[in-house]
């Protein structure tokens, strides 16, 4: 037997097995195919028309609301930048009420360190009246 013929009777054999899953396949299809399969068909055109619209809205819907959430986030990152501002102000504020407590705790003490005679107060001057400034 020469290289030929054996090829020849595998490709044989090959095609045999084609022909036997065909026919199982064309057996598959009709019973799948049934009586109803005109049915099937109706309803999952019905079914793909039903998902189309469902898509239509949620794509609508996202639309909207990717509008709506970006417009909020920018409120909100301006709102944040704000607050950074205000953050930083009132750190300063605090920084320097800091500072002037300290300073103010220093001096009494520099004060009572020095032994000198009080100071005499001084008298309160008298109001303009309103027939002197007219």
């Amino acid at each position: 037997m020469s290289f030929a013929t054996l090829t020849d009777i595998v490709t044989m054999l090959f095609c045999t097995a084609v022909l036997v899953q065909s026919v199982r396949l064309i057996r598959a299809l009709r019973a799948v195919k049934g009586a109803d399969f005109g049915a099937m068909v109706k309803a999952l055109d019905a079914a793909t028309a039903e998902a189309r619209e469902v898509l239509d809205d949620l794509r609508e819907t996202l639309r909207v609301d990717c509008a709506a959430n970006a417009r909020v986030i920018a409120n909100g990152t301006a709102m944040r930048e704000e607050l950074t501002v205000m953050a930083g102000i009132a750190d300063a504020v605090a920084e320097r009420i800091v500072e002037a407590v300290e300073k103010s705790k220093t001096i009494p003490t520099r004060a009572a360190d020095r032994t000198t005679e009080p100071k005499a107060k001084a008298k309160p001057r008298p109001r303009a009246t309103a027939e002197a400034a007219a």
